[in-house]
């Protein structure tokens, strides 16, 4: 079985394999693995494959490519198979890069300090100067607890003698650790076994020492410093829109930490505090997932949207604990690479354990000249990462193109770079389209980001990290941005492997106790109240559709027909001029329909909240976004009404579900209230406009239709004996307290939320629910026929209570003025 899975296999000539030692013989510390994926055949394989795909599916993982058609929907692309590294190989890794960490540390720490290196001459000015990480305003600032580097990864790759070379440092915003851990828990899962047998190290101490050091750093005292009760930590994200958005969402809700934007968070009296519906609460540190420049509009990018206004000035005063500091991305710059040997023998006393990929800075005259002489092993790419300008590989070039790159680099050659080449190692993938169509493997690049967090005790590894495979067209270039692929790393040990360790494995004492109120962000508070209203909004447009489908069905000869075509027109679901049923059809399964928008809002707005989803909560909202009715055309013949049907009963079944999650998956804490009051104010206008297109437009429709679309039907008829007549329809519906989708249901409820929301925020909206209060009280058995002038009022009045009540809670939660006593420090 192992001869036949290696058959397709083949080392690429000049290239280390991670896996085979010599043509069919693996390595040692992978002949355990692939023996095992051997004896899972042929079939086992392709379900791996596919297992796996679905995890990812389901999951939600992301990735998102800008320019990418997908989009924010464009899936992580986990391969299996994960790399395997031996103890002692993983042993040469971690000296090696803990060493680089806090060289690289101590150079940031001079360059922010008494520039001793520069003014010996040990860096070129014009190396740190000329590079745009280099921030002036971060000039003299000193991290609490003395970390300028707090994390910091390292992109490795293997040349074909085997050994480790680091082809690039990420020092501002390091990404991929996320991501690390999110394959890790994929793939795990898949080779649940092997990860036993193999002993492969785990990743959670890596994610607790990140967390301790960041509240053994974070300073405290002065305005709000809170010293009864335990730091306030927050991670920094730019927005949804971000490329590793999901990667942030996932280490919020891992590490415990609240998940923000830079409009979550303001300056007040040298301090930063986060905008929670119980008011501002004091800031101490944040591990910060957005570039530099744009974290401060006041002092380092005036046309940032992201950033916090004076965070820089709260940085230089020590009140809080940024990681990474300010202006770390200066040693992103590839020139820095050539003078780290000897800056190590300087700084440290020993020399470099884990060389850099030889590269020249063409600042220098001679490295230019050089450079020239040796294109055709030699890559020319810009000192700073750019996605417009990509690295040049020179023997790609002709004469010509030689002489244009050249000219291009002599006009500005300090911002220019030469790398060598080095041919990096490969590793095996799993791929389908193999030998008669089956799953086999493949050799693809690799290289390895590898992940280190400060600590009092010094640096500390992840052991592991994020493998990134090369994609099909340029196997030279690794990088996600272009299409590649990514691997869980498994470190394996010589000894047994404390599995019993959690990162929730501390003690928690009376102090650390924290209330189901606190820390809730405005931002949260407002995408958790506009997920209950956009659920509820698909949830009506399904069973609206469903109702109207079913008429259609019926020829004509379904009661309600007609007022349910009204009612889709006046919700915005179909244009009442079209064919009623190509609308409907339109309407209920086309991608660019209206039940399908409604759905992209709802996912858009639980995208926002993923750092407060249960993994089976966003696993429904992903099975019902990627229902495979959206894939077809709905316009074709082939799209028939029955199969629309049957599509909406399994969207209202999943919509069944996610209420489910609500009622008895959520603490019922505040972020739980403004949920369920979005869901009370949708379903309160819709139900009035429901009843009143039934009492003006279909008073001759009959009523089956309307008990229907509310979920009433069960409820009548354990009533009522009879065939659904005006007065006790609209008793149920109208002013029955106990039915959960009547008009009084849903105003009893309001009122109820809005006074205990206003037993700690004071009155704003209780004079609004009030007169709806009132009307209902005040409605007879007399006023309930259609033709009810009084009914009618009570229609159009409980509309405005929810509009109201709306604008209130906006007014009141999502949005902070400055309180005239209380001096900003950008004031």
């Amino acid at each position: 079985m192992l001869k036949s899975l290696l058959a397709g296999y083949a080392a690429q000539p000049g290239r280390y394999d991670e896996l085979l030692a010599s043509p069919h013989a693996p390595r040692p510390h992978w002949d355990a693995f692939l023996r095992a994926l051997a004896a899972r055949g042929a079939s086992g394989v392709g379900d791996t494959l596919s297992l796996m795909e679905r995890e990812v599916r389901e999951n939600g993982i992301t990735y998102n490519v800008y320019a990418d058609p997908q989009g924010m929907d464009r899936p992580w692309e986990v391969d299996p198979l994960p790399l395997l590294l031996s103890a002692q190989e993983w042993q040469a890794i971690e000296e090696g890069v803990t060493q680089r960490a806090e060289l690289l540390n101590r150079v940031l720490a001079d360059i922010y300090g008494p520039q001793e290196l520069l003014r010996s001459g040990a860096v070129p000015p014009a190396v740190v100067f000329g590079h745009s990480g280099y921030l002036s305003p971060a000039q003299g600032i000193r991290p609490p607890g003395g970390r300028h580097l707090f994390h910091y990864a390292a992109d490795l790759a293997r040349s074909p003698d085997g050994r480790w070379w680091v082809v690039s440092d990420r020092t501002q915003a390091p990404s991929g650790a996320g991501y690390a851990l999110e394959n890790r828990l994929v793939v795990s899962r898949v080779f649940p076994q092997m990860f036993r047998e193999l002993r492969v190290q785990h990743l959670a101490s890596f994610f607790a020492a990140l967390r301790e050091s960041l509240l053994r750093w974070a300073p405290r005292g002065g305005p709000g410093g809170a010293d009864g009760g335990p730091p306030l930590i927050a991670l920094l994200t730019p927005g949804p829109f971000n490329e590793t958005y999901f990667e942030h969402a996932l280490l919020a809700r891992y590490l415990g930490v609240a998940l923000v934007e830079g409009s979550d968070l303001t300056v007040r009296d040298g301090c930063v505090w986060m905008k929670t519906v119980e008011g501002l609460k004091r800031v101490h540190a944040l591990l910060r997932r957005q570039d530099d420049d744009y974290c401060d509009p006041l002092e380092l990018r005036s046309d940032s949207a992201l950033g916090v206004a004076g965070l820089t000035e709260c940085a230089r005063r020590g009140t809080i604990l940024i990681a990474n500091s300010l202006g770390s991305g200066v040693l992103e710059s590839g020139a820095l690479l050539g003078y780290l040997p000897s800056l190590s023998e300087q700084l440290l006393g020993e020399p470099l354990k884990l060389p850099s990929v030889a590269t020249w800075w063409l600042g220098e005259p001679a490295a230019f000249d050089d450079a020239w002489k040796r294109l055709d092993k030699v890559l020319i790419k810009p000192l700073e990462r750019s996605s417009r300008e990509p690295a040049v590989f020179g023997a790609d070039l002709d004469a010509d193109a030689r002489a244009l790159l050249k000219a291009r680099v002599a006009a500005r050659p300090q911002r220019y770079v030469a790398q060598e080449w080095v041919h990096v190692s490969q590793a095996p993938v799993l791929e389908r389209g193999g030998v008669g169509g089956r799953e086999a493997l493949g050799a693809r690049t690799v290289g390895l980001r590898v992940f280190a967090v400060a600590t009092p005790d010094g640096y500390r590894l992840m052991p592991g990290g994020l493998t990134r495979v090369a994609g099909d067209e340029e196997p030279r270039v690794v990088a996600m941005q272009r299409g590649g692929r990514s691997k869980d790393t498994w470190v394996l040990s010589d000894a047994p492997v404390n599995a019993a360790f959690s990162l929730l494995s501390s003690t928690v004492t009376s102090v650390d106790l924290v209330s189901s109120r606190a820390n809730l962000p405005s931002r949260t508070a407002e995408n958790l109240f506009w997920f209950g209203r956009y659920g509820e909004r698909a949830d009506a447009a399904m069973r609206l559709l469903r109702v109207a489908i079913e008429a259609q069905l019926d020829e004509g000869e379904g009661e309600g027909g007609a007022a349910a075509l009204a009612l889709c027109a006046k919700l915005g679901l179909i244009d009442e001029d079209d064919d009623p049923a190509l609308a409907l059809l339109r309407a209920a399964t086309h991608p660019e329909g209206a039940l399908a928008e409604r759905l992209r809002q709802l996912s858009r707005v639980a995208f926002n909240l993923r750092d407060r989803m249960s993994a089976d909560h966003w696993r429904t909202i992903n099975q019902l976004i990627g229902d495979p009715v959206f894939q077809r055309n709905a316009s074709s013949a082939a799209m028939r009404l029955p199969l629309a049907l049957s599509w909406l009963d399994r969207a209202v079944t999943s919509m069944v579900t996610l209420s489910g999650f609500v009622l008895d998956g959520m603490t019922r804490g505040t972020g739980w209230r403004f949920l369920s009051m979005g869901r009370r104010i949708e379903r309160l206008w819709n139900l009035a406009a429901a009843l009143q297109t039934a009492t003006r437009e279909g008073r001759d429709q009959g009523l089956d239709w309307l008990l229907q679309w509310a979920d009433s039907s069960v409820t009548y008829r354990s009533r009522y004996l009879v065939a659904p007549e005006w007065l006790p329809v609209l008793d149920l519906l109208v002013r029955d307290e106990l039915v959960p989708r009547s008009l009084a249901f849903q105003v009893k409820g309001l009122a109820e939320y809005v006074a205990k929301l206003e037993v700690t925020h004071g009155r704003f909206a209780s004079d609004v629910v009030a007169p709806g209060q009132a009307a209902l009280a005040a409605l007879t058995p007399a006023d309930l026929r259609p033709e009810s002038e009084a009914l009618a009022a009570l229609l159009d009045q409980l509309q405005r209570v929810a509009s109201g009540v709306s604008d209130e809670l906006t007014l009141k939660f999502f949005s902070h003025a400055a309180s005239r006593s209380v001096l900003s420090l950008v004031a």
